[in-house]
C-alpha cells in the first residue's frame, strides 16, 4: 500500500539532502524521491532517485511526471557562485524550476520546507546582533535567501500549501564529494597532522580561536525539517535551528587533538593549503597504507571552506527560543557531535 506522505527532496545527494531522506525512511510512513544533479542508488525501500539538472527548467518539468503523488516539497539544494548577484539569480532559478514543476503534476502537495541558513544574519560578512533572531532585520545586501524566501511567500499566495525555512549553521554530517562538509575536511586536516609529525594547529585566526560559536547536527536537522513539514503551528514560519549549546574553537581542540593522537597547537593564521602544500600526495600515501577507502582528497576536504569559517572572528549564536516554543525540543552536545562523527570516519575507513 503507497505511502500518504510522499516527499520530494531536492539537493538528495548532499549533506542535508542524503540525512534527511534517511530520517524520512526510518519512520515507516513516508516514501521518499529523490532529485538532484548526480546518478543515485535508483530505487529501493521506498526511495527512488531522479538525476535532474535543477538549472534545466524542461529536465524540472519532466521529472515532475514521476512526482504526481508528491505531498512534502523539502528543498535542501544550492549552487554556490562568486558574484552575489549570480548566485542570488542561480538559486531562485533552481528553486523556481523545482517547485513549478512539481505544481504542475503534484495537485495534493501540502507543504514546501526550505534550507537556509545564518548567512541570511549575515554571518558571513562581519559581526551580526547576537543571538540572532529569526525577526531581525534584513541586510542591505544581496542574499539568496531573502531573494527565494520572498519567491516562497509570493507563490504560495492563494494555494492552499504552506511553507517553512530552516536557518542552522555549521551543519555537521558525513557526505563525499560535498563542498561544505566541515567534519569530512577537520577529519582530513586531523589525519595529515598526525602523518606528517605536525602538531595539531588551529589555521585561523586568536579571535576566531575564542569566539563563542555553534554547529548543527545533520540528523537533529532532518527531524527539524520533518517536523516543521508535519506540524501545522510551524506554516509560514523561519526557525533557527541549531544543536541548542554553543562552544568556543580554544575549548574544543584539546579534545579534537587528542582524538587524532597528536599535540594541539594555537591559532597560526596561515592557510591550510599553504602549511600543507604536498597534502594531495600524503593523502594518497595515507590512504594507500592504512587501505582507506579509496577517494582523493578532494573528495573530503574544501581547505578554502575550513579557512573560511577559522577565520570567523565574531560570536555565531542563533537564538532557539522560537523553535523550543513552538515544539522542537531536540538537543545534542556539539562536541560530542564533532568526536562521533570523526569515529564514524574512522570505523568505515574514511581516515586513519
Amino acid at each position: 500500500m503507497a505511502s500518504a506522505k510522499v516527499a520530494l527532496v531536492a539537493g538528495a545527494r548532499g549533506i542535508v539532502g542524503s540525512n534527511l531522506v534517511e530520517a524520512l525512511l526510518s519512520r515507516g510512513d513516508w516514501s521518499v524521491i529523490g532529485i538532484a544533479r548526480t546518478a543515485g542508488s535508483g530505487s529501493s525501500g521506498g526511495y527512488r532517485h531522479l538525476a535532474v539538472d535543477l538549472l534545466d527548467a524542461g529536465q524540472c518539468r519532466d521529472a515532475a511526471d514521476a512526482c504526481r503523488d508528491v505531498t512534502h516539497l523539502f528543498y535542501a539544494a544550492r549552487a554556490g557562485r562568486a558574484d552575489p548577484a549570480d548566485e542570488a539569480h542561480v538559486n531562485v532559478a533552481m528553486l523556481r524550476n523545482v517547485l513549478e514543476g512539481t505544481l504542475s503534476r503534484a495537485t495534493g502537495l501540502m507543504h514546501v520546507s526550505l534550507v537556509h541558513g545564518t548567512k541570511w544574519y549575515g554571518s558571513h560578512l562581519g559581526r551580526y546582533r547576537t543571538p540572532a533572531r529569526e525577526d531581525d532585520p534584513r541586510l542591505p545586501q544581496v542574499n539568496f535567501y531573502y531573494d527565494q524566501h520572498d519567491y516562497i511567500v509570493q507563490r504560495q499566495q492563494g494555494h492552499a500549501w504552506r511553507w517553512s525555512t530552516v536557518r542552522p549553521h555549521i551543519v555537521c554530517g558525513i557526505s563525499v564529494g560535498y563542498p561544505f562538509n566541515f567534519i569530512t575536511s577537520l577529519a582530513a586536516y586531523g589525519s595529515l597532522c598526525r602523518a606528517l609529525g605536525k602538531p595539531f594547529d588551529f589555521p585561523g585566526t586568536d579571535a576566531c580561536f575564542n569566539s563563542v560559536s555553534q554547529a548543527t547536527d545533520a540528523g537533529l536537522l532532518a527531524d527539524a525539517l520533518i517536523w516543521t513539514a508535519e506540524d501545522p503551528r510551524c506554516d509560514d514560519q523561519d526557525f533557527n535551528i541549531i544543536n541548542g549549546d554553543y562552544f568556543r574553537w580554544c575549548n574544543v581542540w584539546p579534545l579534537l587533538a587528542a582524538f587524532f593522537d597528536v599535540p594541539a597547537g594555537g591559532p597560526t593564521g596561515t592557510p591550510i593549503a599553504t602549511a600543507m602544500p604536498d597534502a594531495d600526495a600524503t593523502w594518497s600515501a595515507l590512504v594507500r597504507r592504512h587501505a582507506l577507502q579509496d577517494l582523493p582528497l578532494g573528495a573530503l576536504a574544501n581547505w578554502p571552506f575550513l579557512d573560511f569559517l577559522f577565520r570567523a572572528g565574531w560570536d555565531d549564536m542563533s537564538s532557539t527560543v522560537k523553535s523550543r516554543q513552538a515544539g522542537f525540543h531536540a538537543a545534542l552536545d556539539t562536541e560530542a557531535v564533532f568526536l562521533g562523527y570523526l569515529r564514524r570516519l574512522r570505523d568505515q575507513r574514511f581516515i586513519p
